[in-house]
């Protein structure tokens, strides 16, 4: 592959391809100055398109996809779980790439619906995600993704294109233990009792500090106004929650995936919050002008 001369170094953020074709290669060629100087800087360069996907220096190795995710997946069967699912979601053109776990064995409950764990699995050829772990939750009765808050593990101690079993095992058992520590904080958000009207004024406020639109806000009322299903009828902070998943996985997520989970994370880092500060739910129900 020849030589790439002045090849813009930001990725473009409004750039929404999304795909879920993550075998796809990568490989790194150097940057040079208009008189053929080498520079220490590298472009990340699919080779079945030759598109570029970041700009890197010389100490930045490529991890590609397809090793990174087939080496999770025989570290997860080596600790007993091969009973999993994986989803894989691609985006920026290729410049990011998640597979997204789902362990049926490993559950929990909360407000009497099952929960299970999910793990993704991220990898950027950009450098705005290092290989590494983000536990989630799956609510079983309506296939909805849940955040956890909390940052990711990482699978490497920087970029590498290899990886020490040993360090990942450590951060899957700290993405486990993630998992369950998260249940007693979930359980407190279904004891909060709101009405549906106080629901609709932590929207306008999660408006009002930019945790989402107007036109997310328009579309989790609409399912916490009328829920789709039995179990989100009771009127607390959980099932607030609950309509916000339901709408960003049914609705947003299959086209703009990293929009539906920055969303999805915002708004429990606040409620989180919430239920872990003096006031409780009184700093959510607080009209903002």
């Amino acid at each position: 592959m020849s030589p790439i001369n002045n090849i813009p170094a930001v990725l473009d953020e409004s750039d929404e391809r999304q795909t879920d074709k993550f075998d796809y290669r990568v490989e790194q060629v150097p940057f040079h100055l208009p008189d053929g100087t080498r520079t220490r800087f590298l472009a990340n360069v699919r080779t079945d398109n030759n598109e570029v996907l970041g700009c890197v220096t010389e100490r930045y190795e490529v991890c590609q996809n397809s090793y990174l995710f087939e080496k999770s997946e025989d570290l997860f069967k080596s600790k007993g779980f091969s009973n999993f699912t994986r989803k894989a979601v691609v985006s920026k053109g290729g410049a990011r790439a998640r597979a997204i776990y789902d362990f049926p064995e490993l559950g929990a409950r909360v407000a009497g619906q099952d929960l299970t764990f999910r793990l993704k699995v991220q990898n950027s050829f950009d450098g705005s995600l290092r290989a590494s772990f983000l536990t989630g939750m799956f609510r079983l009765i309506c296939s909805n993704g849940l955040a956890i808050p909390v940052n990711a593990i990482g699978m490497t101690r920087k970029h590498t294109s290899s990886l020490d079993m040993e360090f990942v095992s450590r951060g899957f058992d700290s993405a486990l233990k993630t998992f369950q520590d998260a249940v007693p904080v979930l359980s407190a958000m279904s004891d909060t009792a709101l009405t549906t009207p106080q629901g609709i004024t932590v929207l306008d406020n999660l408006v009002k500090r930019k945790v989402m639109t107007d036109r997310q806000k328009e579309g989790i009322e609409s399912v916490w106004s009328n829920p789709t299903y039995h179990e989100d009828r009771q009127r607390n902070l959980w099932n607030l929650y609950n309509a916000a998943t339901q709408h960003l996985t049914h609705r947003v997520e299959g086209k703009r995936f990293e929009l539906a989970e920055r969303v999805n994370s915002g708004i429990l880092q606040a409620f989180t919050k919430a239920m872990r500060n003096g006031n409780g739910i009184q700093d959510l129900l607080v009209k903002l002008n």
